[in-house]
């Protein structure tokens, strides 16, 4: 089976997740390659599968987007026409920071209705998507999870050899969010909450980029900055998030809306309880890891809310490690290549590649 992944392995460094999935694929006898346009439209393909297909669109030029949109519509037409399945992984349901939402909306409402395939990661993911995008009669959809990070980075240290080399307070919990600082994120939330909540325990540490981030928010962000915060905000490189991690006790993902979310998958990853939004995948990962892993919290977040979430987490026992096998990548892998087989291209072959690998 031909399959071109827009993006396969060229985002690795910043996300693993495509490389991950695609390695494994490759173990199955698939054949991967990264997706080009003119690549795609030369060589025959059974798949050609997106999982950000907004991304391209969303540039600061209106014209610049306008021809972005115009060259993905004619080679998505191209490949219907040759027989190629189009296949989605709806990370997001819309851009959290779509620069013209009613363009963006109109194509994607358009690329939606083209696809032959959704995979959504989680019931509620497919909800959602379902809420707000009318699609073909004849798409299918598959719910495969996000898998997790472990051994994609660095092993975790000793938590106080982690807190003396980022110069943090020896005897006070560590509170961590750790990504890119973006408006959606709610990280002047967050830190508000944390002033109010008087968790004298306890010290934030925010670490991430914020090159992208509204000069208003970093503006805040210094303003509520105190001797109990400390701000890292420039780019993580690997060699240091596993400094991080090492050093927190927990994990906090203040967001505005959340469906899916890799940060969930690493800190789980790295062993540490995680902080969320009652709402998408965080919901149904509690279901099945349990709230001493992932206490989502209802509504907005409120000093109220964040005090209530860490002493229940204080005063719940866990495992040492996460049970994070169902998130492997080589059965998300599998569970990928079946969803190919169901789309009516090379079914016999994807089924006997599946078979022939089967994971016990």
């Amino acid at each position: 089976m031909k399959i071109f992944a827009a993006p396969a392995f060229s985002n690795e460094k910043v996300n693993p997740y495509n490389a991950l999935l695609y390695r494994e694929l490759q173990q199955l006898n698939a054949n991967v390659e990264e997706y080009r346009h003119s690549k795609a439209l030369r060589t025959h393909s059974d798949i050609v599968h997106f999982h950000w297909p907004d991304g391209d669109i969303n540039r600061p030029s209106l014209g610049k987007s306008i021809q972005r949109m115009l060259l993905l519509a004619v080679t998505v037409c191209a490949l219907k026409l040759k027989g190629t399945k189009i296949v989605w992984t709806v990370h997001n349901t819309a851009p959290h920071d779509a620069r013209r939402p009613r363009l963006s909306n109109a194509f994607m409402q358009w690329f939606a209705r083209r696809c032959d395939g959704f995979i959504f990661m989680s019931e509620a993911n497919r909800a959602a998507f379902y809420q707000l995008y009318k699609t073909s009669p004849t798409s299918h959809y598959a719910i495969i999870p996000h898998g997790h990070y472990r051994g994609c980075y660095p092993p975790a240290i000793d938590q106080q050899v982690a807190k003396t080399q980022l110069g943090l307070d020896p005897t006070k919990k560590v509170l961590l969010f750790v990504g890119m600082i973006k408006p959606y994120k709610n990280i002047d939330g967050l830190m508000q909450a944390f002033n109010q909540a008087e968790l004298a325990d306890y010290q934030l540490v925010v670490a991430g980029t914020a090159d992208t981030a509204p000069t208003e928010l970093r503006s805040t962000m210094e303003t509520l900055k105190n001797a109990n915060t400390h701000l890292f905000l420039r780019f993580i490189p690997d060699s240091e998030l596993a400094l991080f991690m090492s050093a927190a006790d927990v994990v906090i993902l203040p967001y505005k809306a959340i469906l899916n979310s890799g940060a969930l998958l690493l800190a789980l990853s790295y062993n540490r309880p995680v902080i969320a939004p009652h709402m998408g995948a965080v919901a149904e990962l509690q279901k099945k890891l349990g709230l001493h892993w992932i206490y989502g919290y209802a509504s907005d977040l409120t000093p109220a809310s964040l005090q209530h979430a860490l002493l229940a987490l204080e005063h719940s026992s866990r495992p040492q490690v996460c049970p994070l096998d169902n998130y492997n990548w080589d059965k998300l892998a599998a569970q990928t290549l079946d969803f190919y087989g169901q789309l009516g291209t090379s079914a016999h072959t994807a089924a006997a590649l599946s078979d022939s690998k089967k994971i016990p």
